[in-house]
C-alpha cells in the first residue's frame, strides 16, 4: 500500500562508496521495474521481472529463450512455476532480495526498465551497482 502523495523510486548507487549514480522513476501506484541482459553464454535475452514491497525489493518472474547455466531448464519444473509461453519459458518467483547489486557490462546489454527503459553501461559504464528502493513523498503528501 502506497501512503498518499508517495512514490517509489529505484536509487541506484555505487556499492562500497553509496555514492548515486541514477535515480529511476518508477509509475505511481505500480513499484515494479525490471532487469534484463544478454545471456553470457547463450546470447539470448534474460528479464527478470521485480515488486517493491514493505520497502523491500522480491523478484516476482524471470523470462528466458534458453536455458543456460544457473538457470531452470525444463518447463516440466514440478513446482508449477516454469511454464513455456509463445517460445519463451517463464519462471514465476517469490524470491525476496535484500542486497540487490548488477554487474553492468556493455557486452551483455544490461537494461532497467521502470517508468522508462534505461541502457545501463550507456548511462553508467561497466561496474557493480546496488540497487535501492526509495519512498519519495511530496511535503503536501
Amino acid at each position: 500500500m502506497q501512503a498518499e502523495g508517495c512514490r517509489w523510486e529505484l536509487r541506484l548507487l555505487e556499492p562500497r562508496t553509496q555514492r548515486v549514480l541514477l535515480d529511476v522513476p518508477l509509475a505511481p501506484n505500480d513499484p515494479t521495474f525490471s532487469l534484463s541482459y544478454m545471456h553470457s553464454v547463450f546470447r539470448t535475452e534474460v528479464v527478470s521481472e521485480y515488486q517493491i514491497r514493505e520497502g523491500g525489493i522480491v523478484q516476482v518472474r524471470e523470462t528466458f529463450t534458453d536455458p543456460g547455466y544457473g538457470m531452470e531448464s525444463s518447463p516440466d519444473d514440478v513446482t508449477g512455476r516454469l511454464e513455456q509461453i509463445d517460445g519463451r519459458l517463464r519462471m514465476e518467483l517469490e524470491r525476496p532480495i535484500p542486497n540487490l547489486v548488477v554487474r553492468v557490462q556493455r557486452a551483455q546489454n544490461n537494461r532497467i526498465a521502470g517508468l522508462e527503459s534505461t541502457d545501463l553501461s550507456r548511462v553508467l559504464g561497466d561496474g557493480p551497482v546496488a540497487i535501492r528502493p526509495a519512498k519519495i513523498c511530496s511535503p503536501e503528501g
